[in-house]
């Protein structure tokens, strides 16, 4: 629920009231009608500029914050007012007898909660619909397919090619200019497109319009995993300091240092403070001297008296060997058992002899392999420390070992894809750099990949053992970009997990520039699509090869010129049959925009109308009404658009046509027709204060338009620039206010021209409104009909009944007044409830005229088996028009009387219908 506080004045201290409602746009609605008498502003929170959001149509359509205010001032203009008739645009309309919606429906009326791009005014991108309405085109329209499967790129000879499936519309179409942005697929090299009618696709059937060469894959299910996007895959030797010349000093008692002597890669690149490396060499030999050395065999010590100081470094337990001395079993080599100073150590040996001798030599063994904790980083360098292991007293220089990065490895991560009808997987490998080695002279360069797929538990996803390794290879001389698919068929179905690892090592040897760094681009989850076709919908089928032109355009989009076709009706049947599901059972379809055969689709469709047109639809005569549209302009009874909002009922489905055709629909006799909205010379009905209820009459005056515009922004989809176009009105730009309309289905500027002048003129020339209950007389009324009602709210009204007749001079019910020097007339109401105008001049009494001409019919003096006496209405000819109205709204629910709402006739709201059309470049800049 939706928490509202309505301030009903801003200004005065006084607690708001408080309303929980379902909806903040029906609430507007219920609470103030379709045209508030106050001013309203409406906030998405506490009450500030940045929270208003009275204007803003789709913030109070979503109806998504936890609360609104509103402020309610009593009086100024009215900037909710458009709102609310936009709300009620989308409402429910239920067409009764007369079915009479409102007369205007400004640009806010094209729902856009679940739009079409088709019908969007910005970012007209394809996209998916998910749990929306599929698209219904009618009539012609530039068509932005939503896709029916997720777009997917595989790489053919290198080159990257986009794979996507869309659907343009509801039934059968006619698909021209198919494009990928502003350029045609057939002008795109390498790029391919496949048009399918209703009840064909990729996986069945053959398409009714190939672009380019045939399209080999069918419809399938390809999930992107967005784990993967563009993952470098190093070689090992990149990552990892491999097989190499190292040096080893001690830099303070309990840390040491590890120098590369080539740093490829350098360790600063590669190691971090805190992790770990593990040190792996063979036993690494020195040889010092020569050096005067005195054997002490009782005490089992050597001990340096001159020379090289050798035993300076060694440690209890290392081990050494002495050479030079003239005994034998002095020489050989011995285990530190103590070190008494530094030139003196202890051996274990029992067969020593004493002696002192020059020219003694010793090798010393060292071997730092362990794991160490990395304590700094720098150029070329790393600070280990020793903790337990043996201190490196004795420096290695130079020492060919392996120090590996513990816990660093090749190997991507693992990816899951989860889904458990996937048979294959798909891998993009790239070198968006090219591939290549140069010194002077490009070679070519190659690189080795692995990629290892491991099957998971369906239920739990936890990995089974049981895995498949692919191997693949990318090689060139160019730099232009290489690149491979990788398609692998497992032998299981369901969820696995994917990792991918470099095998060819990295050159660093190669005297020149190396480029081969490979990238993990995609990785796809592919399940098949046992649909054999996707029902009654065209589709379209692309390959499209992504060049450095498609993938620099921001926002890429498919689009096309799409004509909806349908059975055809000539004035006596249709073209073709459509069967319940929408496939042609016979005949023929054409494509078409005329109201008539808009209709007669939408009504018979089972998604829309599921009606038939013998009970429930006038083809007679809607079909005459679209004979009066072409004969005035053949584009005027047209409608093109695209229905998407899955709330638009039939009815308002009918309205929405209808109303870009410059007509009402309305049901009578239980049947749909057709109002045209059109100069009419003459009313159809008579309405005095003898067939109203009385007291029942109330005229609105207004001295200025709706909410002081003056002005109009009239916006089209046109079919020349395939683009949103505008005509604004008054041209010379006089105006002060404007306000904007957009009417759904209109797409040539003709029909907008003669749409924005009606409006306009309406906008300038409608200052009365009249609101009156008659007799059910009131019945016959169709929508935008013109009638007469006499202004019964003014104390002196010509009207009433003919009480009398003699030749042709009549009695009437009261006096008249002529007005000297001007003609008048009478208007009698005959019995089938038409009207007939005639001259008269000033009978014998005041309340008596003489006819000029014969009446029609019989009129009726006096109550009896003939009904009531005939009703009249007196007035001077140039006052005549005072009382022509145009019916907006006719109301049958009372049972006695009917409720009519119409306003000022005036036959300049029809002046520009039979001006001559100037030219667009001239109107739209």
């Amino acid at each position: 629920m939706t928490k509202i506080r309505l301030y009903e004045h801003p200004l005065a201290v006084v607690a708001p009231q408080e309303f929980e409602v379902a909806s903040l746009g029906e609430w507007l609605i219920h609470h103030y009608g379709d045209v508030p008498t106050v001013k309203v502003q409406v906030f998405a929170g506490e009450p500030s500029a940045q929270t208003e959001i009275t204007g803003d149509v789709a913030a109070i359509m979503r109806n998504d914050a936890p609360e609104y205010v509103i402020l309610q001032s009593p009086g100024g203009v009215d900037p909710v007012s458009w709102v609310v008739i936009a709300i009620v645009a989308v409402a429910a309309t239920a067409l009764v007898v007369s079915l009479i919606p409102k007369p205007e429906i400004p640009g806010a009326a094209v729902n856009r909660t679940q739009s079409s791009p088709n019908n969007a005014l910005g970012q007209r991108s394809n996209n998916v619909r998910m749990l929306e309405r599929v698209e219904d085109i009618y009539g012609t329209v530039k068509s932005i397919p939503s896709l029916m499967m997720p777009t997917y790129s595989k790489y053919l000879n290198h080159k990257k090619f986009e794979y996507g499936y869309y659907c343009v519309s509801r039934g059968y179409c006619d698909v021209a200019e198919l494009k990928d942005g502003d350029t045609l697929i057939s002008q795109i090299a390498g790029a391919s497109a496949s048009v399918y009618m209703p009840f064909t696709s990729p996986n069945s059937g053959a398409p009714i319009l190939q672009i380019g060469a045939a399209i080999i894959d069918t419809v399938l299910t390809v999930t992107r995993a967005n784990e993967v996007d563009g993952i470098t895959l190093k070689a090992r030797n990149q990552i990892t300091p491999s097989d190499a010349v190292y040096s080893f000093t001690k830099e303070a008692s309990t840390t040491g240092r590890i120098e590369q002597a080539i740093k490829n890669p350098n360790f600063n690149s590669v190691a971090a403070v805190d992790g770990s490396v593990t040190v792996a060499m063979a036993d690494y030999t020195s040889t010092s001297g020569p050096s005067e050395v005195t054997v002490n065999a009782a005490a089992k010590s050597f001990a340096i008296t001159a020379g090289a100081p050798f035993f300076a470094d060694l440690q209890v337990g290392d081990s050494f060997v002495l050479s030079g001395f003239t005994a034998p079993s002095n020489n050989g080599s011995f285990v530190v058992a103590t070190k008494p100073n530094s030139a003196t150590v202890t051996v274990a040996s029992t067969t020593l002899v004493n002696a002192s001798e020059t020219g003694i030599f010793c090798e010393k063994i060292r071997n730092y392999s362990g794991t160490y904790t990395i304590t700094g980083v720098g150029d070329g360098y790393i600070l280990v420390a020793f903790g337990a292991l043996t201190p490196w007293n004795t420096p290695i220089l130079s020492h060919t070992c392996s120090i590996p990065l513990a816990g660093v490895t090749e190997f991507t991560d693992w990816t899951t894809l989860p889904d458990a009808d996937r048979t294959e997987v798909w891998c993009n490998i790239t070198a968006s750099n090219g591939m290549y080695k140069d010194n002077g002279g490009k070679s070519s360069a190659t690189v080795n990949f692995v990629v290892e797929i491991e099957k998971l538990d369906a239920t739990t996803l936890a990995p089974t053992g049981l895995v498949e390794t692919v191997t693949g290879v990318l090689s060139g001389s160019v730099t232009d970009e290489r690149a491979t698919t990788l398609e692998q068929a497992t032998a299981w179905t369901g969820p696995c997990r994917v990792r991918m690892r470099r095998t060819t090592p990295f050159d660093f040897g190669f005297k020149g520039t190396v480029v081969d760094e490979i990238k993990w681009a995609d990785l796809y989850s592919v399940s098949p699509v046992s649909k054999s076709h996707f029902g009654n919908k065209t589709t379209i089928h692309t390959v499209t090869q992504a060049t450095t032109r498609a993938t620099s355009v921001k926002s890429r989009q498919l689009n096309c010129i799409a004509s909806r076709k349908v059975p055809v009706y000539d004035g006596a049947g249709f073209s073709g049959v459509l069967d319940a599901e929408g496939r042609l059972a016979s005949g023929n379809l054409y494509p078409s925009g005329k109201l008539c055969d808009i209709i007669a689709a939408v009504s018979v469709d089972k998604k829309i109308g599921a009606r038939t047109l013998a009970d429930d639809v006038d083809m007679a005569q809607i079909w005459g009404v679209q004979q009066q549209l072409d004969a005035w302009n053949v584009k005027c009874g047209q409608f093109n658009y695209t229905l998407d909002n899955d709330a638009l009922s039939y009815e308002e489905t009918l309205v929405l046509i209808a109303n870009a055709g410059f007509c009402i629909a309305y049901r009578q006799n239980g049947k749909i027709r057709l109002a045209f909205d059109r100069l009419q010379t003459a009313s159809t009905a008579l309405f005095t204060h003898r067939n109203k209820k009385p007291n029942a009459e109330t005229i609105t005056r207004r001295f200025a338009n709706d909410a002081d515009y003056d002005g109009i922004e009239f916006v089209y989809m046109d079919s020349d620039s395939q683009q949103n176009e505008t005509i604004t009105l008054p041209l010379d730009g006089s105006y002060t206010k404007l306000k904007k309309y957009e009417i759904a289905g209109i797409r040539s500027f003709t029909q907008a021209w003669f749409r924005a002048n009606r409006e306009y003129r309406k906008l300038i020339g409608q200052r009365l409104s009249i609101e009156t209950a008659t007799t059910m007389d009131a019945r016959a009324l169709l929508p935008n009909a013109r009638i007469d009602i006499v202004d019964n709210t003014r104390y002196k009204a010509f009207d009433g009944e003919v009480t009398g007749q003699s030749g042709l001079e009549i009695t009437l019910s009261k006096a008249v007044e002529f007005t000297p020097g001007q003609p008048h007339s009478i208007v009698l109401m005959r019995r089938d409830g038409s009207l007939q105008s005639i001259p008269v001049t000033p009978g014998a009494t005041a309340n008596s005229v003489v006819l000029q001409s014969l009446p029609s019919e019989a009129l009726v003096t006096s109550y009896g088996e003939e009904g009531v006496r005939s009703i009249y209405s007196f007035a001077a000819d140039s006052a005549r028009g005072a009382m022509a109205w145009l019916v907006q709204e006719v109301d049958v629910s009372d049972g006695q009387y009917c409720a009519i709402k119409a306003i000022n006739y005036s036959p300049d709201y029809y002046a520009a219908d039979f001006e001559a059309l100037p030219a667009k470049a001239a109107i739209i800049n």
